[in-house]
C-alpha cells in the first residue's frame, strides 16, 4: 500500500511540475487571437523566446481577404510588410514566472507602436496581452487562447 501511495504522489508531483513548466514556457507556443470588440477570431500568433526575450509573429490571418493586407500604416522596417508573417511583438523580458514586459508591440491596423506586457495564466492555456502608452493603466488588453 505504501508503494502505491508513494507512486501516486510521485505521479502527482511530476504532473504538477510539468504543468508549471508548460505554463512558464512561451517558446514555440501558438495562440488564437480574438477581436475584443466583435469576438471574431482574428489570427494565429506564434510566440518565441530567444536570449531571454520574447517575440511574436502573426503566422495566419483567419479572414482570407485580410491575409493579403499589408501593414501600410506601419513605419520603419515594418512599412508595407504583409500582415501574415509580421513580427509585431518584440523585446519582452521575464518579470517573474508568468510575466514579461519591457518590449513593444505594433498594431497592424493603425501602425502604432505600444509598450507591452504579457501575463500567462497559471495553467498556461490563456495569455493576456496589454498594450499601452506611458502607464499600463492607459491601454487595452486582449486574452488569447493557447492552440499548442
Amino acid at each position: 500500500m505504501k508503494r502505491i501511495v508513494t507512486g501516486l504522489a510521485t505521479i502527482a508531483v511530476g504532473t504538477l511540475l510539468s504543468t508549471a513548466a508548460m505554463a512558464a514556457s512561451l517558446n514555440g507556443s501558438q495562440w488564437q487571437t480574438v477581436d475584443e470588440k466583435t469576438g471574431e477570431k482574428k489570427a494565429i500568433v506564434q510566440i518565441s523566446e530567444s536570449n531571454g526575450q520574447v517575440s511574436g509573429k502573426i503566422i495566419k490571418v483567419m479572414n482570407p481577404a485580410d491575409a493579403k493586407e499589408k501593414c501600410t500604416k506601419c513605419t520603419g522596417s515594418l512599412k508595407d510588410k504583409p500582415i501574415e508573417g509580421l513580427n509585431f511583438l518584440y523585446g519582452m523580458k521575464a518579470d517573474g514566472t508568468n510575466e514579461w514586459s519591457g518590449g513593444k508591440l505594433v498594431d497592424p491596423e493603425s501602425g502604432k507602436v505600444y509598450s507591452g506586457k504579457i501575463t500567462l495564466s497559471d495553467n498556461g492555456q490563456s495569455l493576456k496581452l496589454r498594450g499601452y502608452v506611458g502607464s499600463p493603466v492607459f491601454g487595452r488588453s486582449q486574452t488569447w487562447q493557447r492552440i499548442k
